[in-house]
């Protein structure tokens, strides 16, 4: 008897503990387990990049410190996002547009679905953190012709990209934020223009990575298969959130393998591409494409001249009389 209890004190018991009350279709214990297990993946992420970050803090060399830091702030995040969607927070009723799934004791038609809003607000803050990781990969392991072509870019040139690239994604993310928050069709207004929002950002980001950073093998593969990933969220909003094709349990398992493969897999090979082979630019040192190499040496010999006991030798300029000699006329009487 006391064995019994204590395997039912052990089990989960997050929907019943949260229960979603007045909703027809919601989570039950079998997707609160695979959340579950979601969080317990970004735990162990997190805890494994923040020794590294301590490491490299002490150790490591810029290239690591910024490496890590952008991993570590997503796994955290995602961390948190997948604890309160396990314990059945984090969400909102919305009553869905298309009587695809039915309960026998639904309330409306068609019914109440459970909305978790708490994974918009992890990649709204992630996001940004992924473009920043994938820009800092490519610009490190880019070819050094890249950096001095006939195209030269500074480090405002990649701060103005970056900035277009996030504020895309962003409404990206709003996009279907919003539209999963209503319950007309007007919800496939928003769905279009985050669709055209990522479009924009897909354009800008292989614009730059190809012609710019002129990425090729393992990087051009990655950020291929990132990019399908990503429209997948799409398709995944369109069964769930969207048209309620799937149960919240099955949308779920879709959104949380997406999660893992954006936000685990793919920030660990960037983070081990940027670590192997990369070299920090020196973009502060170059003004209007042009290195200041020549300066650097130049300052570096008058450095080493002024420590040497022997004196240059120096040609003095002859001195130029600059005294007009004015001829006097004889004044006439």
């Amino acid at each position: 008897m006391f064995e019994t209890d204590l395997i039912k004190r052990a089990g989960n018991e997050a929907t019943s503990v949260n229960p979603a009350i007045g909703v027809d279709l919601k989570m039950t214990e079998h997707g609160s387990d695979w959340l579950w297990a979601v969080f317990s993946v970004f735990g162990l992420v997190s805890l494994i990049y923040a020794v590294l970050f301590v490491v490299y803090e002490h150790r490591g060399t810029t290239i690591h410190r910024y490496a890590v830091a952008g991993p570590l702030s997503i796994s955290l995040v995602l961390a948190f996002s997948y604890f309160t969607m396990a314990s059945n927070l984090g969400w909102t009723a919305v009553q869905a547009e298309f009587n695809n799934l039915t309960t026998p004791n639904q309330s409306e038609v068609p019914g109440i679905r459970q909305i978790f809003y708490a994974k918009y607000v992890a990649w709204f803050l992630t996001w940004p953190v992924l473009l920043y990781l994938t820009e800092l990969t490519g610009v490190v392991t880019r070819d050094s012709s890249s950096i001095m072509g006939p195209r030269p870019w500074s480090f405002f040139d990649l701060a103005h990209g970056l900035f277009l690239q996030i504020c895309g994604s962003l409404f990206f993310i709003i996009g279907l934020l919003v539209g999963s928050l209503i319950q007309s069709s007007y919800k496939w207004g928003y769905w279009t223009m985050a669709a055209f929002a990522q479009l924009l950002v897909t354009y800008l980001i292989f614009k730059h990575q190809l012609v710019d950073l002129t990425i090729s093998g393992i990087k051009l593969v990655l950020l291929v298969f990132t990019h399908v990933c990503i429209y997948l969220y799409l398709v995944a909003w369109g069964l769930s959130d969207g048209g309620n094709v799937i149960t919240v349990d099955s949308a779920h398992v879709f959104f949380g393998v997406l999660d893992l493969l954006i936000f685990v897999v793919v920030p660990a090979l960037l983070v081990a591409t940027a670590t192997s082979s990369g070299v920090m630019p020196t973009f502060f040192s170059r003004h209007n494409g042009n290195s200041d190499l020549e300066k650097q040496a130049a300052s570096d010999e008058a450095i080493r001249q002024s420590g040497e006991t022997a004196v240059p030798s120096t040609t003095v300029a002859p001195r130029t009389n600059n005294i007009g000699i004015a001829t006097q006329e004889p004044v006439a009487a």
